[in-house]
């Protein structure tokens, strides 16, 4: 769990978030883009806010967050694999768990997940950042330097959904401004900062807004176009399972 004071939305957010994407199992829903070679397969970045969505089955399913459609072992995201509910992050067949559960479902978070296996220090080739803080590691299989990940490499890449779309592996989550930053190892203070104790988003795209080949933003913003990328790499998602109900106003800097 984490301290609320983290999550509550400040009195003033100068940046706000109007709209997320709601996954579900129950639809099955999901994103999917072919990913066309030409990314940087050692370094990235991947910003986004979240909700968990009930908690059910929680310490006994995988709620699928990314993952790649390769032969095994595919690279992946997943919430709630084990007993703890713990993120799941695994590159090259290398497991990697941030020491945090992740059962809260009624507040929003902010993760910062970053690849960055050129480094010369083995603990800074994996990290995550939940609102701004660095989380520690409850147990990892060790990564060599300059190991190539399967994201951002030549094919389908998911966001919602295990690669074989098999039963009941989707997600169920509401996920607001997805930051995909290729070819950059970026903090969390390049997406948020801190104001009146509490993490809040800023504007990436604005402030910065590299995204390098692969990368892309998803805002949400137009309900029968779920996947479309803000970025100005048109590097677009379809939408599988997804109405315009999908779309909400429920976000971290207007939370419902």
């Amino acid at each position: 769990m984490f301290s609320s004071e983290l999550w509550n939305k400040p009195e003033e957010s100068a940046y706000e978030i109007a709209f997320s994407c709601r996954f579900d199992r129950g639809s099955s829903s999901y994103l999917n883009r072919t990913v066309q070679s030409g990314g940087n397969l050692r370094k990235w970045t991947f910003s986004f806010w979240f909700k968990m969505i009930g908690s059910a089955g929680f310490g006994s399913n995988q709620y699928y967050l990314a993952t790649t459609k390769l032969s095994s072992p595919y690279d992946t995201l997943i919430f709630d694999i084990d007993s703890s509910s713990r993120l799941y992050y695994q590159v090259a067949g290398k497991f990697f768990y941030p020491d945090q559960s992740f059962t809260d479902t009624s507040n929003w978070g902010h993760l910062v997940i970053i690849y960055d296996s050129d480094n010369g220090t083995a603990d800074d080739r994996r990290i995550v950042y939940l609102n701004g803080t660095r989380l520690g590691v409850h147990d990892s299989q060790a990564l060599s330097q300059n190991t190539d990940s399967k994201f951002n490499s030549n094919s389908v890449h998911y966001i919602g959904a295990r690669q074989d779309l098999g039963g009941a592996y989707f997600g169920s989550y509401y996920l607001a401004e997805a930051h995909w930053v290729d070819g950059q190892a970026y903090d969390p203070t390049y997406f948020g900062k801190s104001s009146g104790g509490s993490w809040v988003p800023i504007d990436y795209k604005t402030n910065t807004g590299t995204y390098g080949t692969t990368g892309y933003f998803l805002d949400f913003a137009i309900n029968d176009d779920l996947g479309n990328d803000v970025s100005g790499n048109n590097n677009d998602w379809g939408a599988n399972g997804m109405g315009t109900d999908h779309r909400t106003t429920d976000t971290p800097t207007n939370p419902s």
